[in-house]
């Protein structure tokens, strides 16, 4: 009699920050441009044609604007009057907007999914922002039984064919952000809603992880180089945590170089262009240290952005 094994995966990203929306809803919002960023990942290469592989679509924007005078007015005759900070808090509140669509192919599961994340930013201070956030996420998850090898006839194959072999969930995620132009300070959590829209006869994965947090900032040694030191980190289901140590080092606003330690066992080298000033282009080259490198390989992450009606020629922020 065939059997077929279900094995719970760790899917991973080789640049988290890329995508810091779809981890935490908090970050929508934050960047003063519309953000369009699509990511393809080969994970785990030595398994050839069965490896990982997860493609993913995820957009940023803000509904509302902080009003800022000194780019409406036609004459100012006392600009301190009219800074930013000088303006009531709910004038300088930001509504931010996002979305992410993904798709992943792991052994023999399907998997595809979208989210919406809204912020709410709020000013503290001159230089801090508060934001709350929340996404509302749907994921279908499939067994193909095409890819499958069973023995003809097969008791168990049959009864897949009987089966419901397909899963829809709906969860809702939270989460806050602490930010200033060169810092960060977030926590996520999953879920506060999780609700299955239809249930499926067999065991396919599961979320592995609760909760998350995130912070890092930028040390400028001059005005051409930024350091960017971050963690990242994920509570897992059984509490257990993984830890990403992150560096990146910026040059100006032509490219950036960075290296990853995952406390699971992984490092990570990274590099990004800012090819035209709209477009950017990132890739990531992942390895194991542990015992099971011979087997997986390594990973590779590519991901193309786009910095879109960003009038202002603003550079990215710490993350």
């Amino acid at each position: 009699m065939g059997t077929v094994a279900l094995g719970q995966y760790v899917p991973s990203n080789g640049q988290a920050f890329q995508f810091a929306s779809v981890t935490n809803p908090a970050f929508s919002g934050v960047e003063n441009f519309n953000s369009l960023k699509m990511g393809y990942r080969y994970q785990w290469s030595g398994f050839g044609s069965h490896s990982p592989r997860y493609m993913n679509l995820s957009f940023n924007t803000r509904l509302r604007h902080p009003v800022d005078l000194r780019y409406n007015a036609m004459r100012i005759s006392k600009p301190s009057l009219v800074q930013p900070e000088n303006l009531p808090k709910r004038k300088r509140v930001i509504h931010g907007l996002g979305a992410n669509v993904f798709h992943s192919k792991v052994g023999v599961i399907n998997s595809i999914g979208a989210s919406v994340n809204y912020a709410w930013n709020y000013p503290l201070s001159k230089k801090f922002r508060l934001s709350i956030g929340v996404s509302p996420f749907v994921e279908s998850r499939s067994l193909r039984l095409e890819d499958i090898d069973f023995k003809d006839p097969d008791p168990f194959y049959n009864h897949l064919l009987g089966s419901a072999t397909s899963q829809v969930d709906l969860s809702v995620r939270g989460g806050a952000l602490l930010y200033s132009g060169g810092f960060y300070l977030g926590l996520s959590y999953l879920s506060i809603v999780n609700e299955s829209i239809k249930a499926s006869d067999v065991a396919l994965e599961e979320p592995f992880y609760r909760a998350s947090f995130q912070t890092g900032f930028s040390i400028r040694t001059n005005p051409e180089v930024a350091f960017k030191p971050s963690i990242l980190a994920l509570l897992l289901l059984d509490n257990s945590i993984i830890l990403d140590y992150n560096l990146k080092a910026y040059l100006e606003d032509k490219g950036w170089v960075g290296l990853t330690y995952r406390d699971s066992g992984t490092g990570i080298l990274m590099f990004g262009l800012n090819m035209t000033g709209i477009i950017d282009l990132a890739y990531s080259y992942e390895v194991s240290f542990g015992g099971f490198q011979p087997f997986a390989g390594s990973s590779h992450e590519l991901v193309l952005g786009f910095r879109i009606n960003n009038l202002k020629k603003e550079e990215l922020w710490v993350w």
